[in-house]
């Protein structure tokens, strides 16, 4: 039966995470070693660099499509827990006791440490590159919530089923998520999610053909050329690495070491950054949903606000 890590009910655990974490680094956005040009534009490299601490702030910025698709975090609290108190509500009624799931931990549905393998020495020097891999839930939300799933399981069929419906897609759950959302599986089912799912890869693909992105793309591997390490690209350097079941080598660290020097004395990922984030805006300007979905998601917070929190 589905439980808050596995159900697509919980938006900020769905497939697209599970591919990254499987990816990792090795597939997380760009190649652009073909678009690299001979000249690098002074402009590029003067409003890439910035200090570390600016490197490490940038780390918590949302991209404008995440900003579109995901309520704020107060908001998202308001929605779980209006759907909470209406699930609770339905069992009640069925004669079941109903047992929420602990808060859920801030996420970003585009992280940028994974996105764009952000990296610093320190990290490196310990982990490798290990640090840009998605770590996953804290362990004690995880152990509350497999606890939870495992009380839940030993209430037997007739209890699973009426929260979960026969085939794991309805029951009270299903049937609350549809009167906050509009669909049973929350933020997923409001019309016009996919598709702009689909801009993130878009942008993704108009990043790899950037000119800014090139630039700094053939700074980064000239300094690492420099130090000995030759990649056309940041995004295959972690890839000997980052292989299933291998453990962090002292190859892997002095390479990982070398590799975010280079990337905070050519300020890599303020350049990712800022590019990304032009690409989405035009790509937002232009999209005929976004104006819909974020009329949709507004009227959701505001049925969750009317219905209130499980007290």
């Amino acid at each position: 039966m589905p439980s808050r890590l596995s159900s697509p009910h919980a938006p900020r655990h769905g497939a697209w995470r599970a591919a990254v974490a499987a990816c990792a680094a090795t597939c997380t956005f760009i190649s652009c070693s073909s678009a690299s040009s001979d000249q690098e534009d002074p402009a590029i490299t003067s409003r890439a660099l910035g200090s570390a601490s600016d490197r490490a702030a940038l780390v918590g910025e949302a991209l404008p499509l995440e900003l579109v698709l995901t309520p704020a975090e107060a908001d998202y609290s308001a929605l779980d827990a209006a759907v909470d108190l209406l699930i609770d509500q339905c069992m009640t009624a069925r004669g079941y006791e109903y047992e929420p799931y602990p808060p859920r931990p801030p996420r970003h549905l585009l992280d940028l440490r994974v996105r764009y393998g952000y990296l610093t020495a320190d990290e490196a020097a310990t982990a490798g590159y290990r640090s840009t891999i998605p770590s996953g839930e804290p362990p004690q939300y995880l152990a509350e919530v497999e606890k939870i799933d495992r009380d839940r399981d030993a209430e037997g069929p007739d209890y699973l089923e009426a929260l979960f419906g026969p085939n794991g897609d309805g029951g009270c759950r299903a049937d609350a998520s549809t009167e906050i959302w509009g669909g049973p599986t929350g933020l997923s089912s409001v019309p016009g999610y996919e598709d702009l799912i689909q801009l993130t890869v878009q942008a993704r693909d108009l990043l790899q053909s950037d000119p800014d992105v090139a630039s700094v793309d053939r700074s980064w591997s000239i300094c690492m050329a420099d130090r000995g390490y030759h990649f056309d690209s940041w995004i295959d350097a972690p890839v000997p690495f980052l292989l299933p079941g291998s453990d962090v080598s002292t190859a892997e660290i002095e390479q990982a070491t070398v590799d975010a020097e280079c990337r905070e004395s050519v300020g890599l990922e303020p350049v990712l950054f800022a590019t990304e984030t032009r690409i989405q805006t035009e790509l937002i300007a232009e999209s005929p949903l976004v104006d819909g979905f974020s009329e949709q998601i507004s009227a959701a917070i505001a049925r969750a606000k009317k219905t209130g929190p499980l007290s």
